[in-house]
């Protein structure tokens, strides 16, 4: 298993552009005993009627469900994707800051992105268990890529993944997932929402995280997506002035198994 740090930088997509719960509740029962058990009285009408609590017995915790997906193929019917993932590696960060923005720190890394299409970490990643992140440009070229119609998903969207669990071998196919959060962040807040800080933030079910981006940094950078319609229906969890030229903003959509 391999951690870059949180290098991710959040893989900046540039170029312009770039639980489940089962609960058991068992009740109380009211039941009559048979005849041989009711006892003889000297009135031949006499009924005895028993009531019998039932015991409750422990219901065990379920165990959640942790899957190392390795995703091979994703599928939103609702916005038209039908499209195989390719396999990303981390790479040294050797892009330069936006002018007027501060330096990067050196020795910074970053995920290979494909100019048209989307990846997914080639290999297991620390911090990534329960999780298959899925990433990619939302414009190249000033052409829209594969990830450009995220801005149109609303919550309660299906989407549909195959892939290989790393850790079995087992393959994986049409495992349904439903969009439960949209959020607006940046590189440096937006790792909250993928990397995990320790078991006790493994999500107890597998989830899907989608990342695309938003608006590149830079001064008169424009957005890549619709500035009106992200604003609208996203969550904003960064930190800071939005509108600071030196924020590189993200768009995630992450979805649960159901």
């Amino acid at each position: 298993m391999i951690r870059a740090g949180w290098l991710l930088c959040l893989l900046l997509l540039s170029s312009i552009g770039c639980a489940d719960s089962n609960a058991l509740s068992t009740g109380t029962s009211t039941s009559t005993p048979p005849a041989s058990a009711v006892p003889a009285t000297s009135t031949a009408s006499a009924t005895v009627t028993a009531t019998l609590e039932a015991t409750e017995a422990p219901t065990a915790t379920p165990e959640p469900v942790v899957q190392d997906l390795r995703v091979t193929h994703l599928r939103i019917p609702g916005a038209g994707i039908d499209v195989s993932v390719q396999g990303s590696q981390a790479i040294p960060d050797t892009r330069p800051a936006a002018p007027g923005c501060p330096a990067k720190a050196p020795g910074g890394s970053t995920w290979s992105v494909p100019q048209q299409g989307v990846a997914t970490p080639e290999l297991a990643y620390e911090g990534l268990e329960n999780k298959a992140w899925i990433f990619g440009h939302s414009r190249w070229g000033n052409v829209p890529g594969v990830l450009f119609v995220l801005e149109d998903l609303e919550l309660g969207d299906e989407l549909f993944v195959d892939g290989v669990d790393r850790t079995t071998g087992e393959e994986v196919a049409g495992q349904r997932y439903e969009v439960e959060g949209i959020y607006l962040s940046d590189t440096a807040t937006g790792g909250r929402l993928v990397v995990t800080d320790g078991p006790g933030e493994i999500p107890d079910a597998p989830t899907v995280i989608l990342q695309t981006s938003a608006r590149e940094s830079g001064a008169g950078k424009q957005w890549l997506l619709d500035q009106e319609k992200v604003l609208a229906k996203a969550t904003n969890i960064l930190e800071g002035d939005m509108d600071d030229p030196c924020k590189y903003l993200l768009l995630f959509v992450i979805a649960r198994s159901t």
